[in-house]
């Protein structure tokens, strides 16, 4: 018989009390603590989750956008170039890479990427730029010419370092910081 059905046939027969003080449905101070303790885990395991996705998505978003630098500087080069025949070489002098203004001003870079500092100098076979940006998580990524996949600042460099480190085509994310 249900807890309900039991109820109904005491409180029908005269026995409300003993319908209210049935003790089948009875809940006890160690159910409690488990249910607490139940639901405490699962908020850790997803409070924890959070925490960890959080970061990992601000530092691909930084990384994308440091792609999207990559894209800009290399339909830039492929403007600023005299086309051979329809083919672009970067031995041509007047082939360069851009600062972020200038490919801002060539609408190749839009104001989603404000936050990336971005450095050019020389042209033709001597044309290098560089990149960084700082994700919200703290973190500092650098690519360049020379170094396509972003890098991870390890030792506190600014973004100003970093995007110079690009431009100098280091190969390690290590960019000491100002003194």
């Amino acid at each position: 018989m249900s807890i309900l059905a039991n109820a109904k046939t005491k409180a029908t027969s005269g026995s409300v009390k003993a319908a209210f003080t049935n003790e089948d449905g009875a809940i006890d101070l160690a159910s409690i603590m488990v249910g607490i303790i139940v639901i405490g885990l699962i908020g850790g395991v997803i409070a924890a989750t959070v925490f960890a996705v959080i970061p990992w998505a601000q530092d691909n978003a930084a990384k994308q956008q440091l792609d999207s630098v990559a894209s800009a500087q290399s339909a830039y080069i492929g403007l600023s170039t005299d086309a051979n025949n329809g083919v672009v070489t970067t031995t041509d002098s007047k082939g360069s890479f851009g600062t972020g203004a200038q490919l801002k001003t060539a609408n190749l870079f839009d104001a989603a990427n404000a936050n990336v500092t971005v450095v050019a100098g020389g042209s033709g076979s001597t044309a290098h730029y560089g990149a960084a940006v700082t994700s919200p998580s703290g973190k500092v990524f650098f690519i360049g010419d020379r170094k396509t996949n972003p890098t991870t600042v390890s030792d506190g460099g600014s973004e100003a370092q970093a995007a110079a480190a690009g431009l100098a085509g280091k190969t390690t994310g290590v960019v000491k910081p100002a003194a």
